[in-house]
């Protein structure tokens, strides 16, 4: 059975960014490892529930198995690293590197340079990933990074801007991807994707899946996914069907 790791940096990053690509390769036999570096316990809560950060990394976690069941990935690992201090964390390659020999993956996927909207906690997890990736003898797994097309995610970017008042990194006008290399078509498994959007309920605002981001930057994560290959990496066969 092939298999596929995605390392995302937190619960919801999975449904937003892959999960329709999930749910095709899951029906067609692939077996779908996702790992969490964070928990979110900084994410604001819009559910209702508790807001301490133990109550609310338990509750994404919980979201995220509920996610992971809607397009058919394995049970998640979540490394409950400090959310929003990923940049700031030892680096995680080392145990990268021991997840990927030990799972023996054919395919590994994570965020772009770009981090998806400048977010630091992407962006560290990005870097992980490479650098164990670029210590892996030969043969090594396919590395792709998801990919959304330029002006999708500024909105997000500009938000982040005015919340944090210093820019992200990087610019702006490094913010999506002018090239990719795979485009699955998800629209046969768009409803599957929503699903698991809408499982993490206690991120979106009157529990609407649309809600979490600008208007329309849903809209165009549900008709294709995109990946770029990373430089030195094959491109898979037979993915994600």
């Amino acid at each position: 059975m092939p298999m596929l790791l995605a390392v995302m940096p937190h619960p919801d990053d999975e449904a937003y960014a892959i999960a329709g690509t999930v749910a095709i390769a899951t029906a067609a036999g692939w077996e779908v490892a996702i790992h969490c570096a964070s928990s979110g316990e900084r994410g604001k809560r819009h559910d209702g529930g508790p807001t301490d950060p133990d109550s609310v990394a338990r509750a994404r976690e919980s979201e995220l198995r509920r996610s992971c069941e809607y397009i058919g990935a394995n049970e998640p690992y979540c490394w409950r690293l400090p959310d929003g201090l990923l940049r700031d964390a030892p680096t995680q390659s080392p145990r990268l590197q021991a997840l990927i020999r030990g799972g023996a993956p054919d395919v590994i996927v994570t965020l772009g340079p770009d981090g998806a909207y400048g977010h630091p906690d992407h962006i560290a997890v990005h870097r992980w990933v490479v650098d164990a990736w670029n210590q892996l003898p030969e043969p090594r797994p396919a590395l792709l990074f998801a990919a959304f097309p330029h002006g999708l995610f500024l909105p997000q970017y500009f938000k982040c801007l005015a919340m944090m008042g210093d820019p992200p990194s990087p610019p702006a006008d490094e913010i999506g991807a002018s090239r990719w290399d795979l485009q699955i078509d998800i629209t046969a498994v768009n409803g599957r994707k929503l699903a698991a959007v809408s499982a993490h309920r206690s991120q979106l605002p009157g529990g609407d899946p649309y809600a979490l981001f600008p208007p329309g930057v849903l809209s165009g994560c549900l008709d294709f996914e995109r990946f770029t290959v990373a430089p030195g990496s094959a491109r898979p066969t037979g993915f994600p069907a």
